[in-house]
């Protein structure tokens, strides 16, 4: 500067006839328009980015992955009915322990009761013709049966003849694999809901904490949400156990077969046990280290994915499947597919409905993430403890900034740091935020918005 000016330690000094120089004021407004660019002139987000880092994107997905996951995991270990097959070794009219109407088979080594007026004959897997009666079946036919298992025997719900020429199945059904659907599918949906939204901020020691420790607590809350959910299911069997007397002519009465009130019960019955599962997931995932706005918005999510999700399960096999033989995985492929993608999407929707104010990153490498403001105060720093992680960035402080909710407005504080913290420009050391507000901290650039006061861009 001239003479005239001088800097000690404490203030700056300007003479008189400085104040009307020319050169002051186009030194100020190059100044000032330099601190405007900064602030306004921020690079845009590639549309990819913007949808990679959109909640409503990242986390139906990860969570549809969690329940495919789930899927491949416990499919093959399911069994729907029990089914036998092989050659007709034995053949027993009139069994003691049997009804009238009522004969035994062996079929390689298991054993098999087929009530006469009660079976079902359909064609074979690869288009033989079905058997003219079950009373024709004779030693060395070879054949399949589908039906109940009662111990070591198979009631028999449905024949039909075979090419294969191997002995398989088994009349022992595990249990075990549907008592931990409801609580691993909760796990691994928690499990990709948390760690998709930690992949997205970066954040990763946090990240591996809240992932492992939700995924925890959504299963075991799920495993009691096993109680409700496992009533709701008993009164939705007994809805097709009530259609047997509407068949005698059948065994076992299916989905496909029954009317369409008991069809719209029972789906209604899945769908409502299901929304127990959820809202165990989003209780388990958000119920440690989080806040109740959180917390609320996770279980409201939950229940509402499991709702719509548990709706899909049943009309696959209703209207799709086509023979007894036939298990339900693609009914559960579909169902459990359903259940993740819409718990990720609720629980992502009414997380967007329900926010108040969030900040937006407009530059660095979370440009197009939006960060909401659930707690007071929000910690903004380069340190991993930060609520909002600005990583990267060798200007920002490890507690660099802070918001904080003073009744229904907001206030940024800078916590003194190096750098500093400028709102619109202007430096701050504690100022009211307005929806619309750039905050610029170190190299990085934030909006502020709010749900009431955003106006749309013409």
């Amino acid at each position: 500067m001239s003479d005239g000016v001088f800097r000690d330690q404490e203030q700056i000094k300007i003479e008189r006839e400085e104040l009307f120089d020319p050169n002051v004021d186009k030194a100020l407004a190059r100044e000032r328009a330099g601190r405007e660019r900064i602030v306004a002139d921020t690079p845009p987000v590639s549309p990819a980015r913007r949808l990679l880092l959109n909640s409503l994107f990242h986390l139906p997905l990860a969570a549809m992955l969690a329940a495919l996951t789930c899927w491949l995991l416990l499919e093959p270990k399911i069994q729907d009915l029990p089914v036998i097959g092989g050659e007709v070794i034995l053949i027993n009219a009139e069994p003691f322990d049997a009804g009238s109407g009522t004969i035994s088979m062996t079929i390689g080594s298991q054993s098999v009761y087929v009530d006469l007026q009660r079976i079902k004959l359909e064609p074979g897997e690869h288009g033989e013709p079905p058997i003219a009666s079950a009373d024709s079946i004779k030693v060395g036919d070879r054949i399949e049966v589908v039906g109940l298992s009662a111990g070591t025997r198979l009631i028999a719900a449905a024949i039909r003849p075979t090419s294969r020429t191997d002995s398989y199945g088994t009349t022992e059904k595990a249990t075990w694999p549907l008592i931990v659907l409801f609580p691993l599918t909760a796990a691994l949906i928690a499990f990709g809901l948390l760690f998709a939204e930690g992949l997205t901020t970066r954040n990763w020691i946090r990240m591996i904490e809240r992932s492992l420790l939700g995924s925890f607590m959504a299963a075991l809350f799920a495993g009691l949400a096993f109680i409700p959910a496992g009533i709701i299911m008993l009164i939705s069997s007994s809805v097709l156990s009530s259609e047997v007397t509407k068949h005698p002519d059948v065994l076992v009465v299916t989905i496909k077969e029954v009317s369409g009130f008991s069809f719209l019960l029972f789906t209604i019955c899945r769908s409502a046990a299901w929304a127990c599962i959820g809202a165990a997931t989003g209780l388990g995932m958000n119920l440690v280290r989080s806040t109740r706005t959180q917390l609320r918005n996770s279980v409201i999510g939950g229940a509402l994915g499991g709702a719509v999700g548990g709706m899909f399960f049943d009309p696959i096999d209703r209207f799709m499947k086509s023979t007894m033989f036939a298990d339900s995985s693609a009914s559960r492929l579909v169902g459990l597919v359903a259940v993740g993608l819409s718990i990720g999407l609720f629980v992502a929707l009414v997380e967007r409905l329900a926010r108040d104010a969030w900040l937006r990153v407009r530059t660095g490498p979370l440009a197009g993430k939006s960060f909401i403001l659930y707690k007071t105060p929000t910690i903004i720093g380069n340190s991993p403890k930060s609520d909002v992680y600005l990583y990267k960035d060798a200007e920002i402080d490890p507690a660099h900034a802070s918001v904080h909710r003073v009744g229904t407005t907001y206030e940024i504080e800078d916590m003194g740091s190096r750098m500093g913290t400028s709102v619109t420009g202007n430096k701050v050391r504690r100022r009211r935020l307005v929806s619309g507000d750039q905050i610029v901290i170190g190299s990085t650039i934030l909006d502020f918005e709010e749900r009431q006061k955003r106006t749309p861009v013409a």
